[in-house]
């Protein structure tokens, strides 16, 4: 039998979960678009492009900045590419670890952030709170995230300096096991 805070708990770990999939099922939209609330206007799809040997990858994204990037520009050095966004806690509470990590490496590996399925107001107010300074970019409708096959949120993919993918984690990543798996597949 639960105690009364066992029940609370419980009780607001189960409002928290219900919250979480009620905001999923209210992003993932039904159709290949997004519907933005800042402006009610649909999200353009990224130019995304999976070379033909399925293992090395490029696509274009929008910088919070309001620039094209084409990823490829990443070529020649490791990257971390972490998919987040303002609605999933645990990648709320890696950010500060994935800053960390990226002020340590310096210019051995690049640091590359995607706010997946979320409004661009909540993602910039997250990145301003978090204080992240590595490089972020949009993925309004998820499509970068789905051809790396992720599964659920936070989403981290190691890529090689010749583009192709050491390894995906899904799953919240703290600075210990970041600089890990950078260490055994990147470096």
């Amino acid at each position: 039998m639960m105690d009364t805070n066992q029940t609370t708990r419980f009780a607001k770990l189960t409002a928290l979960f219900v919250g979480l999939a009620m905001v999923a099922v209210a992003c993932s939209g039904g159709d290949d678009t997004l519907n933005l609330t800042d402006g009610g206007l649909a999200a353009p799809t990224p130019d995304v492009e999976v070379e033909s040997d399925g293992e090395t990858v490029d696509f274009s994204f929008e910088s919070f900045e309001g620039e094209q990037i084409v990823f490829s520009e990443f070529s020649d050095q490791p990257v971390v590419l972490n998919f987040f966004a303002s609605w999933c806690a645990t990648c709320i509470a890696e950010l500060p670890d994935f800053e960390t990590v990226s002020n340590n490496l310096d210019s051995d590996v690049e640091f590359l952030g995607l706010a997946t399925t979320d409004r661009a107001e909540a993602s910039n107010e997250l990145i301003e709170a978090t204080g992240v300074t590595f490089d972020v970019g949009r993925d309004p409708t998820g499509e970068i995230f789905s051809i790396f096959q992720g599964l659920g949120m936070p989403t981290t993919v190691f890529i090689n300096a010749d583009g192709t993918v050491a390894n995906v984690h899904t799953g919240v990543l703290n600075a210990e096991a970041l600089t890990d798996i950078i260490n055994d597949e990147l470096l």
